[in-house]
């Protein structure tokens, strides 16, 4: 997993290549529209000197032209959405996948949720679209939201589950409440592929419309009444009046299902949270009461829209396309905003308030030239505001940009055919939505087939002649970087670093072992084992282990997450207590600013996970080089009689693989989240369970450690590999020939499985021998606690732990012969 994210993911400039400095940060906050042609712009024409960070709610940011052409079931996932890992690769910017929650305007930094510290900029652009307003009581409970658009694929993926589980000869009612374009072309594609649905299922669907006043009032007379008699015709209901409450149906049910009254859903629990745009609203949960019990595949109760005037239109599922509104935190942030609380920007896209602060797309608001919110124009903004952000970085002048008055629409009915509509103009025709479909795959297109950027040669940085002295004497001392101990980062920097993390909240008291640590420093770290450290007389052992290796994300708050824990399972799969921690670091040359601050978000997430595993960081040693690089030695202490080794496999044992294996292309989100989970408790439940061997799964891939305790344990095993968990698109990965640079060297382990040549031929042998960074716990567990010791794995978060093999027999030999038969006709 490991090795084939460095491929997927950050393709760093290798110790040949000469080294860059950091000397200004350009953050970008959303990925809308805007921002992915900035990330664009800034690939084909890079920077030298400017470092670029994307923090991103969602890796894949759809295009919200073609949503209605996904919902109707005319484009995939992939055609309608923009994978910001490889944009961002080649860029070389770094993307942090959360959310930001605030903004400190006098420090220039960026909070950011989950914990983690605020990021620094020198240039800040804001592009995070619009937020659910779902002001009308009732509705945030008993209706979901378009808005924002980068959630809507999940929610409409599971409106059609809780439709399609409908029993034969039910009934259906599908509300849409807002009548601009984007309601009426919302609707008419859930039709399209709702009947479909319902006519394979034999379920009788109904489409309601809800407006409040005029049909898409931004469009001229012509295009609202072709749009009228199209709805019409689709036997479409169309209801003009405002919506004054969302209340819960009475009764038993959805429509004539019968479903059993008080089932409610657990979607409330931190449904979509802690967004930079959207959902949670007001820090609230996001309570839908009334959607499928997963579990169960049961529609309960749907709701009532109460209108104007008393009148009540039942529904079983409502989705609110109305107006969006802006995220709270911003009220928060001392940035001039509009009455509607939208950031507003003069003709340079930038802050009316603050120099250096952009912001474009949905969430901006310009006084001079006010526009609807409408995609278009946050396309039309990305170029102007690429230029803007290259000169706000060179301290010059700003450019002034006017968007267009009128624009064209393609207004889609579900069924390939779409309406024209600009200005005074209207057409509706099948050639119309062929021309949509040219001009929005033809936008995609730009971002799904990029090209291979050569290396450049060793820039100069003209970004550094305004950034002050200190940048200057650095960017002169670049081609000339001392090595040996000269190559060390300096004292008060790392002094300030450490002031800075002692700093972080929540920290834990030190651990009674270390008489001398990072707050007494010396020469070296001091541990102390207290002769009763294991109680009564056991005695305690100590553990050493190291792991080190260089970058595979632009995040280094993660990396660091991903660094720490992966040094620790060496100590957790041996039934170890971490005690204490050094780190070793490489940080890429930079001002030293920008070193501080890079050393700081990455120590920042290491000091995250040894804090969680109580585990002290007593010292370390950080050198300067051409890219980012960490590693920790780890001290720790276990029992004698209970240490875990590879060697103890016992004839009969079941084979336990606590955390799915393998990686790829967009799923690549999936592989982090594994990584990000601690082996610390799934150690402490195979004790518990009596298991008599273990290792982690890492570089060697599953068979390349499964080996090393048959060898060990002096046993053979029978895999069966239909039983391994994976991860979402490993299979896909490999069967599109993609594999980690080390699998070459992993497969020479062939060898040691007696049916090789057979095996080959299952899919899902090749991922036995892909390296995995921070992968799970390989263990032998006795087969009469097999089932108790996964259930404990279940319930402690593991749910993909699984028995993927059983100990067959002793062996005579120690090492060599084959060991490993991997069963192939279950």
């Amino acid at each position: 997993m490991g090795s084939l994210l460095s491929r997927l993911l950050a393709s760093r400039p290798m110790a040949g290549a000469g080294p860059t400095m950091v000397v200004k940060d350009l953050v970008l906050i959303g990925g809308g529209h805007s921002h992915v042609i900035v990330l664009k712009s800034f690939a084909m024409k890079p920077m030298p000197g400017v470092r670029l960070t994307l923090v991103t709610r969602d890796v894949h940011t759809p295009y919200s032209g073609m949503l209605p052409g996904f919902v109707a079931g005319h484009y995939t996932y992939d055609d309608c959405h923009i994978d910001l890992r490889p944009l961002a690769e080649l860029t070389n910017a770094r993307l942090l996948h959360c959310c930001a929650s605030g903004l400190d305007l006098v420090n220039r930094s960026v909070t950011l949720a989950d914990g983690r510290p605020p990021i620094r900029y020198d240039v800040l652009s804001i592009d995070i679209g619009i937020t659910p307003l779902q002001s009308v009581e009732g509705a945030r409970e008993l209706t979901f939201p378009v808005k924002p658009i980068d959630s809507f694929t999940k929610r409409w993926d599971a409106l059609r589950s809780r439709i399609l589980s409908l029993a034969p000869g039910s009934s259906v009612r599908v509300v849409v409440v807002g009548g601009g374009a984007g309601g009426v072309e919302l609707l008419l594609a859930m039709q399209h592929r709702l009947q479909q649905d319902c006519l394979k299922s034999h379920v009788d669907a109904s489409f309601v419309l809800v407006t409040r006043g005029e049909l898409l009032p931004t469009h001229n007379a012509r295009v609202r009444s072709i749009l009228r008699r199209i709805l019409r015709e689709r036997g479409v209901q169309v209801i003009d009046a405002a919506v004054v409450a969302v209340r819960r149906r009475r009764g038993k049910g959805g429509r004539d299902q019968g479903s059993p009254e008080g089932v409610v859903s657990s979607r409330s629990s931190n449904w979509e949270s802690g967004v930079e745009g959207g959902p949670p609203l007001e820090g609230s949960g996001f309570t839908q009461e009334w959607l499928v019990q997963e579990a169960h595949g049961v529609v309960v109760h749907g709701g009532v829209l109460v209108l104007e005037g008393g009148e009540e239109v039942e529904f079983d599922e409502c989705v609110w396309c109305t107006q969006g509104g802006a995220a709270s935190w911003l009220s928060q942030t001392g940035l001039a905003l509009d009455n509607a609380g939208f950031i507003r920007v003069g003709d340079t896209l930038e802050s009316i308030s603050h120099k250096g602060v952009f912001a474009v797309g949905d969430i901006h608001s310009s006084d001079i030239y006010p526009r609807p919110k409408a995609g278009v124009f946050a396309v039309r903004q990305g170029m102007p505001l690429a230029e803007n952000l290259r000169r706000a970085l060179m301290e010059h002048p700003l450019k002034p940009f006017k968007p267009q008055s009128t624009f064209l629409s393609l207004i889609s009915t579900g069924d390939k055919y779409a309406v024209f509509s600009r200005g005074s103009l209207a057409f509706e025709d099948g050639l119309m939505w062929t021309l949509k479909d040219r001009i929005d795959r033809a936008f995609m297109r730009q971002f799904s087939q990029l090209p291979a950027m050569p290396s450049p040669p060793a820039p100069t940085i003209p970004v550094a002649h305004t950034a002050g002295p200190e940048a200057l004497l650095a960017l002169k001392s670049l081609p000339m970087r001392c090595g040996g101990c000269g190559s060390k980062v300096g004292s008060s920097l790392l002094a300030r670093v450490l002031s800075r993390l002692a700093a972080l909240p929540s920290r834990p008291p030190g651990r009674p072992e270390i008489l001398l640590g990072l707050d007494s420093p010396d020469d070296g770290a001091v541990m102390e084992i207290p002769p009763d450290r294991m109680g009564g007389n056991q005695k305690p052992v100590i553990v050493q282990t190291v792991d080190f290796f260089r970058s595979f994300l632009a995040d280094p708050y993660t990396f660091g997450r991903i660094a720490a824990l992966h040094a620790l399972s060496d100590c957790f799969a041996m039934g170890a207590d971490p005690v204490s921690a050094l780190a070793i670091v490489t940080l890429p040359f930079g001002t030293e600013e920008k070193v501080e601050e890079e050393l700081f978000q990455l120590m920042a997430g290491a000091i995250r996970e040894l804090d969680a595993a109580t585990c002290q960081l007593v010292g370390g040693h950080t050198v300067e080089g051409p890219e980012l690089s960490l590693g920790f030695a780890v001290t720790g202490l276990a029992e004698k009689d209970r240490l875990l080794r590879k060697a103890g496999m016992c004839v009969g044992d079941s084979i336990i693989l606590t955390k799915p294996i393998g990686t790829g292309g967009r799923w690549v989100d999936g592989a982090i989240g594994s990584m990000l989970v601690s082996n610390q408790k799934a150690a402490a439940i195979a004790l518990q369970h009596e298991a008599t061997a273990a290792t982690d799964v890492t570089g060697f891939g599953l068979i390349g450690h499964l080996v090393e305790m048959t060898n060990a344990s002096r046993v053979t095993v029978s895999i069966d590999p239909s039983t391994v968990p994976i991860l979402d698109g490993a299979l896909e990965c490999t069967q599109g020939g993609i594999f980690s640079s080390l699998q070459d060297s992993n497969l020479r382990l062939r060898r040691a499985i007696s049916n090789y040549e057979e095996a080959s031929t299952h899919p899902l042998t090749s991922l036995l021998f892909d390296p995995q960074t921070a992968g799970g716990l390989l263990l032998s567990v006795p087969h009469a606690r097999a089932t108790q010791c996964l259930l404990a794995l279940h319930s402690g978060g593991y749910p993909a732990a699984a028995v993927i093999g059983r100990v067959v027999s002793l062996t005579e030999e120690a090492c060599g012969g084959p060991s490993v038969t991997i069963e192939c006709n279950q």
